[in-house]
C-alpha cells in the first residue's frame, strides 16, 4: 500500500471541459504549427522576401486558430459526451497521437538542424565583433556554436526523445528526457532574446511535453512520493536535521565567505591611459602599434586582476601585462603581483587625484620610472 492516496482525479481521465479543452486546442496549435514549418521548404529568395509582418501574423495566427478550434470543439465534444453521442476515449487517443507525433516531427527538426550546422552556424562577422558588443542571440550562437561536440550531444537527445514519444509505451520516458532540455531552450531564449518564432516555439513544445506528463500524473505520484527505499532506515535522531541543515546552510555559508574575502575594489572598471610617462619621456599615441609596453587601457577586475593593455580598441591576450594586484585605499598604493610571485615581481604604485573617474599612477616598473594618467572608461 503507498503511504498515502492517489487522489481519484489522477486515476482516470478527467471528465471535465477543461481537460477536453486543453488536448483539443494543443491539437489544433499542432497542426497549424506544421504548416507553418513547412513555409521553411519554400526557396530561399521566397522566403527572405516574406515580410516581418506576415511572419508574425503566421506564428500569431497558429494561436487564434488553435484557440478557436479548442473552444469550438471542446464544447461540442463536452456536450455530447454527456449524451453518450461520442467515443471521449477514442477521440483523446486520437488527440494525444497528434500530440505526440508533432512533437516528435518539430523537436526532431531541431534536432537534424543543430547535426546539419543549421543552428549554431559560425558566423565571420559575429567572430569579429566586440564581445561586449554582442546581442543575447549572438552570444548563444558563439556560445554553443564553440562545440559541435556538444551541439551534436543535444541533437541526440532531442532526436532520441523524440523517438521515444512515437510509442505510447516509451512516451513518459521521452518526456522525462525532452522537458528538461525544452525548458531550459525556452529560458535561454527568454532571457537572451532569441528571436520570437523561435521562443514561441519552445513554449509550445514545453507545454505539449507538460501535458504529456500531466497525464501520467498518477504513474509520477506513485514513483515520487509512493515507493520507499528497500534499504533500511537510518534514525540517528535530532541529528538528521542537523545534517540536512549544514548541507544547504553550509553550502551558502562557505561559498557567501569565500567570494566575501575578496572585498570590491573602487578602482574596479576599465581605464583609459590619457597619458603615460615613462622615464621622464612621454609615451606617444600611436606607440602602442610597435610596443606592447605602451599601455593604452588598464582592466581592473574583481578578485584582485589587473591586465595593462596597448590595445586602445579591444583586449589583446597576447600582448597584455597580466598581474595581480591589491589596492591600500589608506596609504593610496596598490601593489601588483607579476606571476611567479617573488619578490623580485612585485611593485607598488602611489595612486593620486583619485576622484572615482580619474586618477594617476606613479612608481617603478621593470626598472623604468612611470606615471600614468587614467580616465575611467566604464564601470
Amino acid at each position: 500500500m503507498p503511504d498515502f492516496p492517489i487522489p481519484e482525479t489522477a486515476r482516470q481521465p478527467g471528465t471535465h471541459w477543461f481537460p477536453k479543452f486543453a488536448v483539443s486546442l494543443l491539437a489544433g496549435i499542432a497542426v497549424f504549427n506544421i504548416a507553418v514549418m513547412i513555409i521553411g521548404l519554400l526557396p530561399r529568395e521566397t522566403v527572405m522576401r516574406l515580410s516581418p509582418g506576415l511572419i508574425a501574423f503566421l506564428l500569431i495566427g497558429q494561436l487564434i486558430i488553435g484557440l478557436i478550434f479548442g473552444l469550438i470543439y471542446s464544447f461540442s465534444w463536452h456536450s455530447r459526451e454527456k449524451r453518450n453521442k461520442i467515443d471521449s476515449p477514442k477521440v483523446r487517443a486520437w488527440f494525444q497521437a497528434i500530440l505526440r507525433y508533432w512533437l516528435a516531427f518539430e523537436i526532431s527538426v531541431y534536432g537534424f538542424g543543430k547535426i546539419f550546422k543549421a543552428q549554431f552556424a559560425t558566423s565571420f562577422t559575429r567572430n569579429d565583433t566586440p564581445i561586449g558588443q554582442l546581442s543575447g542571440f549572438d552570444l548563444t550562437w558563439n556560445y554553443f556554436g564553440h562545440s559541435y561536440a556538444f551541439a551534436v550531444l543535444i541533437a541526440m537527445l532531442q532526436i532520441g526523445g523524440s523517438i521515444l514519444l512515437l510509442f505510447r509505451r516509451t512516451t513518459l520516458l521521452g518526456v522525462t528526457i525532452l522537458l528538461p532540455v525544452l525548458m531550459n531552450i525556452m529560458l535561454i531564449d527568454f532571457f537572451y532574446r532569441i528571436p520570437f518564432g523561435a521562443f514561441l516555439n519552445a513554449i509550445l513544445f514545453t507545454l505539449g511535453l507538460i501535458y504529456l506528463l500531466y497525464l501520467r500524473r498518477a504513474d509520477l505520484i506513485r514513483v515520487f512520493f509512493c515507493s520507499k527505499d528497500p534499504l533500511p532506515a537510518i534514525d540517528p535522531g535530532v541529528l538528521k536535521w542537523v545534517a540536512r541543515l549544514l548541507a544547504i546552510a553550509g553550502a551558502f555559508t562557505l561559498t557567501f565567505t569565500t567570494i566575501n574575502r575578496v572585498p570590491h575594489s573602487p578602482l574596479e572598471g576599465k581605464w583609459t591611459v590619457d597619458q603615460l610617462i615613462r622615464n621622464r619621456d612621454t609615451v606617444t599615441a600611436d606607440a602602442w602599434l610597435a610596443s606592447s609596453g605602451a599601455w593604452r587601457s588598464v582592466y581592473i577586475e574583481r578578485f584582485n586582476q589587473l591586465h595593462l593593455c596597448p590595445n586602445p580598441y579591444i583586449y589583446d591576450r597576447n600582448r597584455s601585462l597580466d598581474a595581480g594586484y591589491s589596492f591600500d585605499s589608506a596609504k593610496h598604493r596598490i601593489q601588483l603581483f607579476f606571476p611567479p610571485v617573488n619578490s623580485t615581481d612585485t611593485v607598488t604604485e602611489a595612486v593620486t587625484g583619485y576622484d572615482g573617474s580619474h586618477m594617476n599612477w606613479e612608481g617603478m616598473l621593470g626598472g623604468d620610472t612611470v606615471r600614468l594618467q587614467l580616465s575611467r572608461a566604464m564601470e
